[in-house]
């Protein structure tokens, strides 16, 4: 069943988890976690009802491990129960860094325009739109600066 297990599942765990950390690394890391995690606990031989939704709930809450260990690394966040107290989301988890990307907006040599709708769409929390009304840019041109800041901070942030 492991084996079985392993086989049907390893490509959309992969591709899941690169989704997740964008790196290999820590991709791999999080591969064996989950992986981990799915065995044993199919090897406390309860009952297992969906197996498809037990595989993806064990690795979203692996992800959410493994990014909370990264926020109090990359934070200098020590004490658990401020974690803890903060229910961990993916929205969550990307607010924070998001947070950490905008502390050190300079890092990634945006151009103005890129940099005025990623912290006005990340920082601000303004919508498109409301970017548009406020800088009098056109909607599909904002759209673009956003994929070109995400694109290179992407290729920067984990630097």
């Amino acid at each position: 069943m492991k084996e079985e297990i392993f086989n049907n599942y390893y490509d959309k765990i992969y591709k899941y988890s690169l989704s997740k950390t964008k790196n290999i690394e820590d991709t791999k890391d999080l591969v064996n976690d989950i992986f981990v995690a799915i065995f044993s606990y199919i090897n406390k031989n309860i009952e297992i009802k969906k197996l498809d939704n037990l595989i993806w709930t064990i690795a979203s809450n692996c992800w959410k491990k493994k990014a909370i260990m990264y926020i109090k690394d990359h934070n200098n966040i020590y004490d658990d129960r401020i974690i803890d107290s903060v229910p961990i989301n993916d929205n969550f988890i990307d607010k924070i860094i998001y947070e950490d990307i905008i502390k050190n907006i300079d890092k990634y040599q945006l151009t103005k325009n890129e940099e005025i709708c990623f912290l006005s769409y990340y920082k601000e929390d303004l919508s498109i739109k409301e970017i548009s009304n406020k800088y009098h840019i056109s909607e599909s041109n904002i759209k673009y600066y956003l994929y070109n800041s995400r694109k290179k901070i992407k290729e920067k942030y984990h630097d």
